[in-house]
């Protein structure tokens, strides 16, 4: 739970110092930046300065972090196209950006999704067990038929 205190202003030192130890701990989309200072009681005007600042000494590129984030969704949390690219419109990242992210991940969904969708279902083909995996990996970001012929590919290899 949030206290209701008075918002005390920032000084543009201030507000370019947090937008430093922000970035210190990780990479942030511009707009994640300049929401983070606004809250923190930054003026719009030091914002916009200190976002040019940040860009022009490269701790700000949305760009490289669109590409950076969009492969770290796919690695490490096995997100699919769709998902990531919501991930990155969330984090107000301009669509040339995302498209360009997407691109760089490998083509082929499948390959990545057979034996996740394997784990999942683990030698059970009931209805209500194989549309509980349908739904899970299109909240994922995997389209429908890359699921279902992963879905009939493994029941196959069982026999089913």
């Amino acid at each position: 739970m949030r206290y209701n205190r008075e918002k005390k202003e920032l000084t543009f030192d201030e507000a370019k110092d947090k937008a430093l130890r922000l970035l210190e701990f990780r990479s942030h989309s511009e707009r994640e930046l300049s929401d983070k200072l606004k809250i923190a009681g930054a003026k719009e005007e030091d914002i916009d300065e200190i976002l040019e600042f940040c860009r022009n000494y490269g701790f700000l590129d949305d760009r490289k972090y669109a590409i950076a984030k969009a492969k770290d969704l796919k690695n490490l949390k096995k997100y699919g196209k769709r998902r990531i690219k919501s991930e990155l419109y969330s984090k107000g990242i301009d669509t040339e950006y995302v498209e360009e992210a997407v691109s760089y991940l490998e083509e082929d969904e499948e390959d990545m999704l057979l034996p996740l969708v394997e784990k999942r279902l683990k030698g059970n083909f009931e209805k209500k067990n194989i549309d509980k995996c349908i739904r899970y990996f299109m909240y994922r970001g995997y389209g429908f038929s890359d699921i279902k012929n992963c879905i009939d590919n493994i029941k196959e290899e069982y026999g089913e």
